[in-house]
């Protein structure tokens, strides 16, 4: 007897567009019930988890430390800084913590039911989607609260969402096919990203970094991202060619992760 998703590849076979969108609906809607099948909060820990970050590295950081942002000169600007950077952070970990391990978990599956591969490590990233929005909407939110904003340059915040989302996809990707032919890759992706973190300007301004450090930022694809939106949503300066680091790096991580994916699917063939 065959099973709901063997007819739903089985009827979109002929439109390989179709099965794409139809398959990668289907994940992302099991997705979403695994993850919070069981516990008592349900979806609603999707809200818990980065309010429960920002509370902790606010305290930490915005009160014991006392950290201030230059520039930013309203109540709870540190505050307005720091959730900029994690709406940026927390979907970005997000979707490469559980996309990294995505083919290697259902490598079984894989070889026995005929479908894109692409389609998982892209659910991660659709998983993220959640986690995202609540980030952005609370950045929103709090800042025409503060008076900041909004601003005309809010309307770039479309183009720097997608630019997350390809640069996210592009590198789950990459490191999705790399834990499948190497397994060390999934530890030190959990390593780097602690490493990966303390190098992006999240819980510090750029400001406190000395400048002659600054140009060292524009290889950091995430910390491009990050001052953008900060940028664009609380009015806070960039170093120059950061838009133009960010769009480059949409390019080589978004479309390198693809070209590798696919290089090494076909170099494996039987096995994805």
């Amino acid at each position: 007897m065959s099973s709901p998703l063997d007819n739903m590849v089985a009827a979109s076979s002929r439109q390989p567009t179709r099965q794409w969108w139809v398959l990668w609906r289907y994940w992302l809607l099991r997705e979403f019930k695994t993850r919070y099948a069981g516990s008592v909060l349900g979806v609603a820990w999707a809200f818990v988890q980065p309010l429960a970050t920002l509370a902790i590295f606010y305290v930490l950081f915005g009160l014991v430390l006392a950290v201030r942002v230059p520039g930013l000169d309203v109540n709870n600007g540190y505050l307005l800084h720091l959730l900029a950077g994690l709406a940026v952070w927390l979907p970005f970990t997000d979707a490469l913590g559980r996309g990294v391990g995505s083919l290697a978990a259902y490598e079984d599956f894989l070889r026995k039911q005929p479908m894109p591969a692409e389609i998982l490590p892209a659910v991660s990233v659709g998983g993220s989607l959640l986690v995202l929005g609540i980030g952005h909407v609370l950045l929103w939110v709090l800042s025409v609260a503060q008076g900041v904003g909004p601003y005309v340059s809010w309307l770039w915040l479309p183009l720097l969402v997608l630019a997350q989302l390809a640069l996210t996809l592009g590198l789950t990707l990459f490191l999705s096919m790399a834990h499948f032919l190497w397994r060390d890759v999934g530890s030190a992706v959990a390593f780097g990203l602690q490493l990966w973190f303390y190098l992006t300007p999240v819980v510090y301004p750029l400001s406190q970094v000395p400048e002659r450090f600054h140009a060292w930022f524009l290889l950091n694809p995430v910390a491009c991202l990050v001052l953008m939106v900060q940028s664009v949503v609380l009015h806070m300066p960039v170093p120059a060619g950061v838009p133009w680091a960010l769009a480059a790096w949409v390019l080589v991580l978004g479309g390198g992760g693809w070209w590798f994916f696919r290089s090494m699917k076909s170099a494996l063939g039987e096995a994805l």
